[in-house]
């Protein structure tokens, strides 16, 4: 049986940046175990894998694998996918409905302009009682000082993903940030948030808002790992408390010596309910390959 997968950056308009995604788009009669014996043979952060849906309303299924198992949601996997959709003709036309985790996700997408944007189904949560900046300052590994950004405050939000999303004074902070997996064990934050999502509006790039960086258990001290899962959260986080807020703002993950991702969040509050949350950011092919496996 041999099976096509394509190779794709997310979130990046230049080769060999963004997150590497691979997907494969007939995965009808994959299993679940071969589903994750490809992720794992790739190596990659997610495998996505394409087949038909069950729901009338959606154009086709996504199934999302790390190395380590079945994923939920990853917004580079997504938008990685639904590009793949439009490229071999499984989506018509620039609006269309997918499944993932049996939930339907409406996208938009623009092949001539290499751009997809997803509408995320907000089910927001917000824990603003989280450790003290002298706690947080000694689980991340910087001076207490450099915690804040404006009027930004240390805050646990989830979308779907829950993480915490802390502010620091500047890039420079951001990037010499050091997990200390002790430190956060023996806090309460441990129980209520995966990871941690730094990020400052004080840095040297053009038209970018916020860079962000994702850091926690499970993550090498020298990694930089997509932030895609977590940037719908950071998107609320943006406007929690804002009534009336529409904004769309631009975040940046990785630097010079890595691999730079850039997102898209939209958030679009009447009053001060959440009426709209979009994640979107372009992709770019890179590869095409097979695999030929047994059976």
């Amino acid at each position: 049986m041999r099976k096509k997968y394509t190779l794709l950056n997310a979130f990046t308009q230049v080769c060999f940046h963004g997150a590497q995604i691979a997907v494969f788009s007939q995965a009808d009669d994959l299993s679940q175990q071969q589903m994750l014996s490809l992720a794992k043979e790739l190596n990659l952060t997610e495998t996505v894998f394409i087949s038909q849906s069950n729901l009338s309303d959606c154009s086709a299924k996504l199934q999302i694998f790390t190395p380590r198992g079945p994923s939920g949601f990853a917004g580079h996997a997504l938008v990685a996918a639904c590009y793949v959709l439009a490229d071999v003709d499984l989506i018509q036309g620039s609006n269309a409905r997918v499944e993932l985790n049996d939930q339907s996700l409406d996208i938009v997408l623009s092949l001539k302009n290499q751009k997809v944007q997803i509408n995320i189904p907000v089910n927001d949560k917000y824990d603003e009682y989280v450790p003290s900046n002298h706690e947080l300052s000694q689980i991340i590994g910087i001076n207490e000082c450099d915690i804040g950004y404006q009027t930004y405050k240390s805050m646990i939000v989830g979308c779907p993903e829950t993480c915490l999303m802390i502010p620091v004074k500047s890039n420079a902070v951001l990037r010499a940030a050091q997990f200390h997996e002790n430190k956060w064990q023996l806090s309460f934050v441990a129980s209520l948030a995966k990871h941690i999502l730094l990020f400052s509006g004080d840095h040297n790039y053009e038209n970018i808002n916020f860079t962000a960086r994702l850091i926690g258990k499970g993550i090498a001290l020298n990694e930089d790992p997509p932030i895609g899962a977590v940037a719908p959260a950071f998107g609320l986080y943006l406007a929690h408390n804002i009534n009336d807020y529409h904004r769309s703002c631009l975040i940046q993950r990785g630097d010079e010596n890595s691999r730079i991702s850039i997102m898209e969040v939209n958030v679009d509050k009447n009053g001060p309910i959440v009426a709209g949350l979009q994640l979107g950011g372009h992709v770019v092919k890179m590869a095409e390959g097979y695999f030929d496996l047994p059976g």
